[in-house]
């Protein structure tokens, strides 16, 4: 009923996401620990990769930049497979 999305390696706010009253929470990469207490909470943990979910956000702040200044951009993708 509630998702939670935070890229990269946001695994460890498991507990502030709990806190908000969050259900489901999708995040790069988590450490083990952080697994077992989304199960505690029963909160939903969908763990994406920590490279793969943080290129959305670049790809947007550079289309934006180029449009509002003229500028060209090319993202080189350089997946590491964390």
């Amino acid at each position: 009923k509630r998702v939670g999305i935070c890229t990269g390696g946001a695994g460890g706010e498991i507990y502030a996401a709990a806190k908000e009253g969050i259900d489901t929470y999708i995040t790069g990469e988590a450490p083990h620990w952080a697994a077992v207490a989304a199960e505690e909470l029963g909160i939903n943990l969908f763990l994406g990769g920590h490279y793969a979910t943080e290129t959305f956000g670049v790809k947007a702040l550079a289309a934006e930049l180029a449009e509002k200044f003229s500028l060209s951009w090319e993202f080189l993708d350089r997946p590491t497979g964390l």
